[in-house]
C-alpha cells in the first residue's frame, strides 16, 4: 500500500514483455535454460568515501537474471542491464559445490568453496521493481517461489 491507501498500478503488459525478454536472454546462454525457473534480481555494491567534512556513499546496482532448478539444486546467475540489452555467461552454483548459503537482511548469499579468502556472491530479489535503478518487473509469484527454493538450497 502506498500513501493514504493508494496502491501502485502496475503495467502488466510492460512487465510481461520484460519477463519474456529475461527468459529469451537466459535461454540464449543456458543450454537447457527451459528447465530452470527464473526471477529478476540485483546485486548491490556500496562504497563509502570519507572526505574532511563529509562522507559520500555510492550505491551501484547490477541487474541479474537468476535461474534455479530443484532437480539438481542449482542456481545460475547472469548479469544483464536494466534495459535487458544482453547478458553475461552464467555463473552456476550447485548445492553440493558450495560452502554454505544463507539469507540475511533480505540478501541471498552463497559462500564459494575454497580457502580462507574464497569469497561469496550476494544478491537480492524484489516482488516489484520499477525503472529507477532496475528493469520494470512485477513478479510477486516468482519472488515467493524463489525464496522458498533458496531456503531449501541453503538447507533451512
Amino acid at each position: 500500500m502506498g500513501w493514504f491507501g493508494k496502491k501502485k498500478e502496475w503495467d502488466i503488459k510492460k512487465s510481461d514483455a520484460n519477463k519474456s525478454r529475461l527468459r529469451e536472454l537466459f535461454n540464449g546462454v543456458m543450454e537447457d535454460g527451459h528447465s530452470y525457473d527464473i526471477v529478476y534480481g540485483y546485486g548491490l555494491n556500496i562504497k563509502n568515501s570519507d572526505y574532511i567534512l563529509a562522507r559520500k556513499t555510492t550505491y551501484t546496482y547490477t541487474s541479474l537474471i537468476i535461474g534455479y532448478r530443484e532437480s539438481d539444486m542449482s542456481i545460475a546467475i547472469l548479469q544483464t542491464t536494466p534495459e535487458l540489452e544482453g547478458c553475461s555467461e552464467a555463473e552456476i552454483f550447485k548445492k553440493d559445490n558450495i560452502k554454505k548459503a544463507k539469507i540475511a537482511t533480505g540478501m541471498y548469499t552463497i559462500y564459494h568453496q575454497g580457502g580462507l579468502m574464497a569469497g561469496y556472491t550476494q544478491f537480492a530479489t524484489l516482488a516489484e521493481n520499477d525503472e529507477k535503478f532496475l528493469a520494470y518487473v512485477y513478479q510477486p509469484e516468482e519472488y515467493d517461489k524463489f525464496d522458498t527454493f533458496f531456503k531449501k538450497f541453503s538447507g533451512k
